[in-house]
């Protein structure tokens, strides 16, 4: 996998849609917790038109690439997209991929992801799908992996008429599984509700990410765009306003 000691360089693909306050706060999380031996570009692509809010990401960091792809796709086939644009102006070896509702709250974060890409694994996750219909890939709100992987699939989703097999990027695990690649997904209280965390994470309803020490290293909001559109919301999670300010407060 090559030394990762010195200082590496990481590019993070960002796609949003009209989402100022979700897009602000993942920039802002993976820099606070970035450790030093980490450098970061930020891939920001805007599934439309709107350049309201670029400047404020802009400026969030000197390495903030802001793309605008005005596009009729909707959803996945946005998402999607966005991630094929994004890698077209990736500088590093290594990529993230995340949705815009993520929030880092650990320096663990990074480190923990880079350490499982230094034992082997060239494609790290934090959740995986649990969709009945489809093929239980590591999602892309939150994957590491190296550049030269990632160029060798496409991240459309996949369908059988209106089912739909595989969702944005699936194709990265299934390449994995069908040529003997390691992959690796950290636990995550999304696919194992019932992980015993520390008292400060056992009320919080999103998903969050953890590493091998039983720390929370990523919290995912989930539907982070519809709710900033109102079109999501159920009683029992957390909406924007509550969002913004439990995460807000984690990195200020």
């Amino acid at each position: 996998m090559g030394d990762l000691s010195s200082k590496e360089n990481i590019a993070v693909i960002i796609p949003s849609f009209h989402s100022e306050v979700l897009t602000s706060i993942c920039i802002r999380s993976f820099k606070k917790f970035c450790p030093s031996n980490i450098s970061l570009q930020y891939i920001v692509v805007e599934n439309s038109s709107d350049v309201s809010y670029k400047d404020k990401i802009t400026g969030l960091d000197a390495n903030v690439l802001w793309i605008n792809n005005v596009t009729r796709l909707i959803g996945s086939d946005a998402n999607a997209q966005a991630i094929e644009i994004g890698l077209k102006h990736v500088s590093g070896n290594l990529v993230i991929m995340c949705h815009c509702d993520v929030c880092v709250t650990s320096e663990k974060f990074l480190s923990s992801m880079v350490q499982k890409y230094k034992e082997g694994f060239r494609l790290v996750g934090t959740l995986s799908d649990n969709h009945p219909n489809r093929i239980k890939a590591f999602h892309i709100c939150g994957l590491l992996v190296d550049l030269d992987l990632a160029q060798k699939v496409r991240y459309f989703p996949h369908y059988d008429g209106n089912k739909q097999l595989m969702d944005v990027g699936d194709e990265l695990t299934d390449y994995c599984r069908k040529n003997n690649i390691n992959h690796y997904c950290f636990k995550n209280t999304f696919n194992c509700p019932e992980l015993s965390l520390p008292e400060k994470w056992r009320g919080f309803r999103e998903a969050r990410c953890i590493n091998d020490d039983n720390e929370v290293i990523l919290i995912h909001f989930g539907r982070g765009i519809a709710k900033t559109q109102g079109t999501y919301s159920k009683p029992d999670r957390i909406n924007l306003d509550g969002w913004a300010s439990f995460c807000n407060e984690l990195i200020k």
